[in-house]
């Protein structure tokens, strides 16, 4: 491992006093990837190791994943899974929950069980490589309730029109004043372009028989056997959302921003719901993630430095090899809420744009092939769009009708991209099990 190259203190105002915000700035190897949140919900609570294996992939992992507890899947990550490593939770009465890796990185305890606000808690690693690891002791106070979510049709501060979802949230014992929230948002996706046949391939390139007949390409339409007209997909939040109540008298969230949506966002165009989580920090873990929030957004800063290691609550016991993560146990409380694109823009029409922007609108009619099923004879070679054919085999469009009079480059069948008429395409055809219409 290459040695210390830096050491930089960037000093960043927290709350009302002034923290030390230190970065040590490294050209390494073998980073540890630590995730792990204990909660007060009495479930099997996980743990995600994994290797980051130069400095560039730890600066990407904590710009685009450790910001958005709760974790992504490791599958996702451009770090390694770390397997086979011992990974256990202590409280201080001698109670250690073992926890066992259900795949690649990922361990879940072997038992069931919640934080309590009567216990202090220590993580402990040994990696498979005899590595040990180890958290500070930390524990939860108080107990989190949301008290409402509610949305509301409002432009945002640049006068984008658009939906701003908000949470009303406590500690019902009115001890903690630091709060934290993520959310989970799961929309309805309908695919405008979709019809119940699709293309079934017959022959995908030009054939002669024995006695030297032509067989051209030719494709048959079929009733589809798969649900592909509505989905679901739900996405993660993103971002890093701290709500310090220090100076109020109680510890009291009210009408704090969770979520805005842009009026043409499609995730808007069927039905909507959210599920926010609240969580209640220690005066440690806020000021963890507010310095960093500030090394997510500090571009600027950082432009002519190395950045470097954030230091968490996790240090490394028998090795020098740097650790990025934090341990953190906390009171949570969670609340779902839905609505309907009607319910805010009654007879106003859909987002002109489908996801990734994409022009549902635009039909084509590629050539299958077959001059007796095409229009008129094309340019020279090459001028023409991509055949039919390879565009089913390749998944790139669906069916939706059939053309009667093709022109020139024109074949026998309209279709659309395949992510206007299938809708597997950005989500699932299995319906949440929460889901209510």
């Amino acid at each position: 491992m290459k040695q210390l190259a830096g050491y930089i203190s960037i000093f960043i105002s927290v709350a009302s006093c002034v923290e030390p915000f230190d970065f040590e700035t490294r050209t390494t190897e073998n980073v540890l990837v630590v995730e792990a949140i204990i909660t007060n919900e009495i479930k099997r609570q996980q743990v995600i190791l994994s290797r980051a294996s130069n400095l560039e992939e730890v600066i990407t992992f904590v710009n685009e994943y450790f910001v958005g507890l709760p974790f992504e899947s490791v599958e996702k990550m451009l770090v390694n899974p770390e397997s086979d490593a011992v990974v256990t939770v202590a409280d201080q009465r001698g109670n250690i929950y073992s926890f066992t890796e259900v795949k690649d990185g990922v361990y879940h305890s072997d038992n069931e069980f919640a934080a309590t606000q009567e216990e202090n808690y220590q993580l402990k690693i040994t990696t498979v490589t005899n590595e040990s690891y180890e958290s500070e002791r930390i524990g939860t106070s108080g107990i989190s309730k949301i008290d409402s979510i509610y949305a509301e049709r409002s432009p945002n501060a640049s006068g984008d029109d658009g939906i701003s979802i908000y949470v009303d949230g406590s500690d019902v014992q009115e001890i903690t004043n630091h709060f934290r929230y993520t959310y989970e948002e799961t929309y309805k996706i309908v695919a405008p372009n979709w019809t119940s046949r699709e293309y079934e391939i017959i022959r995908e390139e030009q054939e002669f028989t024995e006695d030297g007949m032509v067989l051209y390409p030719a494709v048959n339409l079929v009733e589809r056997t798969e649900e592909q007209q509505v989905c679901y997909k739900t996405d993660k939040s993103n971002n890093i959302n701290l709500v310090n109540t220090t100076v109020l008298d109680k510890p009291k969230v009210v009408r704090n921003l969770v979520r805005f949506i842009d009026r043409n966002d499609h995730i808007l165009s069927h039905r909507y719901s959210i599920l926010v989580r609240q969580y209640l920090q220690s005066v440690t873990s806020n000021l963890y993630y507010q310095n960093l929030d500030n090394f997510t957004k500090s571009e600027s800063v950082f432009s002519e430095i190395q950045p470097g290691f954030l230091e968490g609550n996790i240090k490394a016991i028998n090795v020098d090899t740097p650790v990025v993560g934090y341990f953190e146990v906390a009171s949570v409380a969670e609340k779902r809420f839905f609505f309907s694109y009607d319910d805010f823009f009654l007879g106003e029409d859909l987002p002109p744009r489908y996801f990734f922007n994409v022009n549902c609108d635009r039909l084509t009619s590629p050539q299958i092939g077959d001059p007796e099923l095409d229009g008129p004879p094309p340019p020279p070679p090459g001028a023409c769009p991509q055949p039919l054919v390879p565009q089913i085999r390749l998944g790139l469009v669906t069916h939706v009708s059939v053309n009667s009079d093709p022109d020139t480059c024109e074949g026998p069948y309209w279709v659309t991209p395949s992510i206007c008429g299938d809708c597997t395409v950005i989500g699932s055809n299995v319906k949440p099990d929460f889901w209510v219409e």
